[in-house]
């Protein structure tokens, strides 16, 4: 893992705000909402309240991409050029449901 990736784990583990080169830690509502963005695009969303964390390749199937939300523990591949999340293809640019 990049020690970017490892910054902005802790940042969000830790539920703090954070930016370094094009990626940057966003906490809302009291820390009840964590929001990660790449380049200013939204790539992935966690709610302490609920739970929930959803990600998205924000229309950019790249190795960036793929890495952060990966550092995130996400587990997205790329097989023949195309984004797969648990053994499914998926759409670079749709919002989905981690499944903890």
């Amino acid at each position: 893992m990049r020690k970017i990736e490892e910054a902005m784990c802790a940042a969000v583990k830790e539920r703090r705000n954070w930016q370094s080169g094009n990626t940057r830690v966003q906490v809302k509502d009291g820390g009840n909402w964590v929001k990660v963005y790449l380049w200013d695009n939204l790539i992935y969303t966690e709610c302490r309240e609920d739970g929930a964390k959803r990600f998205t390749l924000a229309g950019w199937n790249t190795n960036t991409t793929r890495s952060r939300l990966n550092a995130l523990g996400v587990g997205v591949t790329q097989r023949n050029w195309l984004p797969y999340y648990n053994g499914h293809e998926i759409g670079s640019s749709a919002w989905y449901k981690i499944n903890n």
